[in-house]
């Protein structure tokens, strides 16, 4: 099984905040960043540079005594949408991925009332692409995202899962949710598909260990 320890860190576009537990600061070392104190002032003044669209940088945040977990107190200044997703391997080791808005992407999608993140995900694998006989391997890490939508600024929070299957029919892309195409991608050609893709889907591939070739 694949081991991690999950990282907070808040995407918006190809920016981030972290917010670092000083256990996988080293992940960040090599990208540039600001370094600053946890505080309520900061929380809020990062808020209100997200939501004028002024928020332009990496933002690294180191603990303060006080304030125990600052990535909620971001999180409460936002509209939280819940979602969950699923990736995919065969008996031949591809992944399943999808073609949404030319994007490449795992599917994923909202977790609806009286359901949890697990069967969020495999219900959202087998909705998009037709997969079924599915099977949890493990969990991945969680990511966020902020993104505006109709004029409101929302924080998606995707739970991801590992997940196999012995499927071997044909794929079938859900075309009413804007997915063109499903494919079995090669292990080797992932990072491929996804030079282009959302920064915290990038970031899901290469700390969860999934996909061990080349970097972008």
């Amino acid at each position: 099984m694949i081991s991690f320890k999950q990282k907070y860190k808040v995407f918006i576009n190809d920016n981030w905040i972290f917010f670092d537990d000083f256990s996988t600061s080293q992940d960040i070392e090599n990208e540039e960043h600001e370094l600053l104190e946890a505080s309520n002032n900061l929380i809020f003044n990062l808020a209100m540079m997200i939501r004028s669209g002024r928020f332009n940088t990496n933002i690294r945040i180191i603990p303060n005594a006080e304030m125990k977990n600052p990535i909620d107190l971001l999180l409460q200044e936002f509209s939280v949408l819940e979602a969950a997703g699923g990736v995919v391997l065969n008996l031949q080791n591809e992944l399943l991925m999808i073609e949404r808005f030319r994007v490449w992407d795992f599917p994923k999608g909202k977790i609806e009332k009286n359901e949890n993140c697990r069967e969020a995900a495999m219900r959202e694998v087998e909705e998009e692409t037709g997969v079924n006989g599915l099977e949890i391997v493990n969990e991945l890490p969680t990511t966020f995202h902020i993104y505006r939508f109709r004029n409101e600024w929302i924080v998606k929070k995707t739970y991801w899962f590992l997940m196999s299957t012995r499927f071997v029919g044909t794929l079938n892309p859900q075309v009413e949710e804007d997915i063109l195409r499903a494919e079995w991608v090669p292990n080797s050609k992932v990072l491929e598909y996804i030079s282009n893709s959302y920064a915290s889907l990038k970031e899901l591939v290469l700390s969860s260990g999934i996909v061990k070739t080349q970097e972008f």
